[in-house]
């Protein structure tokens, strides 16, 4: 009979000293890597959390702010170029364009910038959430509480001018 030999992390994505993530070794009772989660158009979950070689804290595991992850470099995050999307004020029931754009953070080349607008049934501050960023949600577009926009696709239906997310570039 064959034992199977436990598989481990020899190398992981490290945040240092001076902030800076890394990859590099890990010690040879090291399972698996770390790191925090990722949510798309917002960005890191929780920015405390720290990549590494080893277990997420229990804590920050359960609250969905940790994930890990049993392969070589799998917690590294390839973050795409930030972009901008119109932010929205809720004031006596009624959302209006603000003066501040919301900027949306994506995965490098998996996920296209998408905005977004409160629609016509949008009176509460729980019909419209997460800025102007990414595609509304089924449920959201059925209860006309929220209009995907886009530069490709205007729409003459809108309660505000649309205007298409800008690429920020640095």
């Amino acid at each position: 009979m064959r034992t199977r030999k436990k598989q481990r992390c020899s190398k992981c994505h490290v945040t240092g000293d001076d902030k800076a993530v890394a990859s590099a070794e890990c010690e040879s009772d090291d399972k698996v890597c770390s790191g925090p989660v990722f949510v798309e158009f917002t960005g890191i979950k929780d920015a405390d959390i720290k990549y590494a070689c080893g277990a997420c804290n229990a804590d920050a595991k359960t609250d969905g702010d940790c994930a890990e992850c049993a392969k070589d470099d799998c917690n590294a995050i390839a973050a795409g170029v930030d972009y901008k999307c119109d932010d929205y004020v809720l004031k006596e029931k009624v959302y209006t364009i603000a003066t501040t754009k919301t900027t949306c953070q994506r995965l490098n080349a998996t996920t296209a910038t998408a905005c977004k607008q409160p629609g016509t049934n949008a009176t509460l501050a729980a019909h419209f959430t997460d800025g102007g960023c990414g595609k509304c949600i089924a449920a959201e577009i059925t209860a006309k509480t929220c209009i995907d926009t886009s530069s490709a696709s205007p729409s003459s239906h809108l309660l505000w001018p649309c205007s298409p997310c800008s690429i920020v570039s640095f």
